[in-house]
């Protein structure tokens, strides 16, 4: 019985998967992937279920053992309930019905001078109570006994949700596995149409990189540091500075201050010194405390005079209401005796308690002021002073009168406004709050994160933004990290600026952050996409380099490429053609479109995006337009760049296409993916050296584009060595 149950199981869940956008393009094999799915994979959901499938029976037999036990009480019960009843309506109805002096004769013996007789309407009264509370007993028990049934049901219910997801998540992984047995061998993989997280790196989803752990380890261990982080453009440096957020060892505020696009000076420690001043004044660790204070500060005097007036008004409703020809306030519906007077009397009592206390609590925290610690009171402070210009006055009046006919008199005013602070008045108001923060705080730290001061393009703004914060280094209990990208460290080098060494010698350390390696993108991968292909993923790193934004970007437009093209599954081979060949297309016309019409380049650049076009639709082989390519002879960097790009680029579209002819190549553990890792590894490796000088970078390509391993890729076309 249980193997036709489980069956049809599978096949209903199968069926609903591919109803779904991520199965829906495989609907044209259905019944072929069916086939496989019961035939190979039944065995395994069966026994990755199991476990859920136990506990749902056994929770099953307690709930069918429990609701057995109360079924039976609560047949016991409404027998005796409804017994009770119905003795009661028929003694009501006999109250009712009968006449006085049957009903005197059967209750009081025929005394029409005993209570009974004097009180028959009463007793009538209560009779029909009676019944209605039975009845009302029997309803409640009804309900009762239904509510505990359900509880008894419940955790039936539980472990039957359970063991649906599990049956879902079951199927569902063993749909992808039959997908690629069935369609593997034609070079379709179960691939994902969904990936809404394959955006920029977070916290939640990155593990911990050993930048960050030692970072982290760095400030833990130091009373106080300046760290300085070194890395390209997107290698995951803010990412660094939101895990220290996160992180609940850092025993401190960590504020985190973008750099401002265009340097002004000054206006950068501004920015600073709010954003410390803000996160000082909140207070570490009362939150509460905080939203607290917030909220009664929001009650403004038209506020709470309107309050007033209300509570007032509601207070006088009983009277102000009240029918004029009542001869007293007690004949009044809202008098303060009925229920409209009560709730309109209790109104008024509480809004005039809650403006009372609202203007008890705004006094309070006004004499708080004085005793917040001197941190927080300093930082509320600079708030106030950054924020709004203040300005006091000072008037002075004097008059003389003598009698009725002589007066005179005169009168000075004095005005004072404050001016804006200079840089260095800023520097060191930040460096006396910081200081004053260490004295008096029961935080253990602050960490202060300044980012992204690769957008400062004149070196000379970025050297003074860093003297600037050289003042404030070394306080102790405040630890500095600020970003900066090679790029920018390489500029100074270029230029023959000392930029580099005025960095180096600001910090403590110099922390450069690292690209990722196969492990860390698949791992950064698989976090945010669940089911995508490691040979993908392995393919997305060779071409991003291990650089995590374009990681992330490759593995997206793999995702998009996919998606839009719902009527039929796309091979891998086409996913990383059209994924490499649309990124090296957008190059060269930018690269085209930045040349002068007389550059001799220009037609180099043409004939390499001749080849990348033909390539696309069939015309010649990436290996053909590989060989053509290579011998073009551009002379700038940048274009040297490119073209080694676009030979990486095709090298990785041969493999692609060669490694879909190997048998059991989309399994994690292949042997097939065990072996195509050295080559994803050293196209990554040549990828990170675009930007070096030629003999480096044309090194890093002959290693990575030599000739195929024959154990590694047994078909793909032989070449010579480049």
């Amino acid at each position: 019985m249980a193997e036709p149950l489980v069956t049809t199981q599978i096949r209903e869940i199968a069926g609903r998967l591919f109803e779904r956008q991520e199965f829906k393009h495989y609907k044209a094999c259905r019944t072929e992937i069916l086939k496989r799915l019961l035939a190979d994979e039944t065995a395994k959901i069966k026994k990755a279920t199991e476990p859920d499938r136990i506990a749902y029976g056994n929770a099953i037999d307690s709930a069918t053992s429990v609701t057995r036990r109360l079924s039976r009480r609560n047949v016991l019960r409404m027998i005796a309930l409804n017994t009770v009843l119905l003795l009661l309506v028929t003694n009501s109805l006999f109250f009712s019905f009968a006449s006085r002096t049957k009903l005197i004769d059967a209750l009081a013996a025929g005394s029409k001078e005993s209570w009974v007789a004097q009180n028959l309407t009463m007793l009538s009264f209560l009779s029909w109570m009676a019944a209605a509370i039975c009845a009302a007993t029997i309803l409640g028990q009804g309900l009762r006994h239904r509510v505990a049934t359900r509880s008894a049901l419940q955790p039936a219910t539980t472990a039957g949700g359970v063991l649906e997801r599990s049956m879902a998540s079951a199927v569902q992984e063993a749909l992808s596995a039959a997908i690629n047995s069935t369609l593997g061998p034609r070079g379709i993989i179960a691939f994902p149409t969904h990936a809404p997280r394959l955006v920029e790196l977070d916290v939640a989803h990155f593990r911990q990189s050993k930048t960050t752990a030692y970072i982290k380890e760095f400030i833990l261990e130091h009373d106080a540091s300046a760290v300085g982080l070194a890395g390209t453009r997107g290698s995951g440096k803010s990412t660094v500075m939101r895990s220290l957020v996160a992180d609940p060892d850092i025993g401190g505020p960590v504020v985190i201050v973008p750099s401002p696009v265009r340097y002004d000076a000054g206006e950068f420690i501004r920015i600073l010194l709010a954003e410390v001043a803000t996160a000082i004044s909140r207070g570490h660790g009362r939150q509460t405390a905080n939203r607290l204070r917030d909220a009664i500060e929001r009650f403004s005097g038209r506020t709470l005079l309107m309050l007033t007036g209300a509570g007032i008004l509601t207070g006088f409703l009983p009277d102000v209401l009240a029918p004029s020809s009542s001869l007293s306030r007690s004949d009044s519906w809202l008098s303060s005796s009925s229920l409209g007077g009560l709730i309109a009397n209790a109104a008024s009592i509480v809004l005039l308690v809650l403006v009372a206390t609202v203007q008890i609590a705004k006094v309070m925290l006004r004499l708080n002021t004085e005793t917040l610690p001197p941190d927080i009171r300093q930082a509320r402070e600079l708030l106030r002073e950054l924020r709004w210009e203040t300005e006091q006055g000072t008037t002075v009046k004097s008059t003389l009168k003598v009698r009725s006919f002589f007066e005179a008199g005169g009168e000075s005013t004095l005005k004072l406004k404050s001016r804006a602070m200079t840089r260095s008045e800023l520097v060191g108001a930040l460096r006396d709050l910081l200081k004053c923060f260490a004295r008096h705080t029961k935080a253990t730290r602050m960490v202060v994160c300044v980012d992204e001061l690769d957008k400062i393009n004149d070196p000379d703004h970025l050297v003074a933004i860093v003297n600037e914060l050289k003042d404030l280094f070394h306080i102790q209990r405040v630890h500095f990290l600020v970003t900066v990208s090679t790029d920018a460290l390489d500029s100074f080098e270029q230029r023959g600026l000392a930029g580099r060494d005025a960095f180096d010698s600001s910090f403590d350390t110099v922390v450069h952050t690292h690209w990722l390696t196969l492990d860390e993108s698949l791992d950064v991968v698989n976090s945010r996409c669940t089911g995508f292909p490691p040979i993908v993923a392995m393919l997305c790193h060779a071409w991003s380099g291990g650089l995590a934004r374009d990681l992330l970007r490759a593995a997206r437009r793999a995702v998009e490429l996919q998606r839009r093209t719902p009527d039929e599954p796309l091979s891998v081979d086409v996913i990383i053609r059209n994924l490499v060949l649309d990124d090296l297309d957008g190059a060269v016309r930018a690269a085209l479109r930045g040349l002068p019409d007389c550059d001799d380049q220009l037609d180099g650049l043409w004939v390499l995006h001749q080849r990348l076009a033909a390539t696309r639709g069939g015309e010649i082989t990436a290996e053909r337009a590989q060989e053509e390519i290579g011998d073009m002879g551009l002379k700038t960097p940048a274009l040297q760049a490119l073209q080694a790009k676009a030979r990486l680029g095709l090298s990785l579209v041969r493999i692609a296409h060669a490694a879909t002819s190997l048998p059991d190549y989309w399994l994690e553990d292949g042997s097939a993916i065990l072996n195509l890792r050295k080559a994803a590894e050293e196209h990554a490796a040549a990828v990170r050296e675009l930007g070096e000088p030629a003999p480096i970078l044309e090194l890093a390509v002959r290693t990575a584009i030599r000739k195929f391993d024959p154990a590694v890729l047994a078909t793909a076309p032989s070449t010579g060595e480049r």
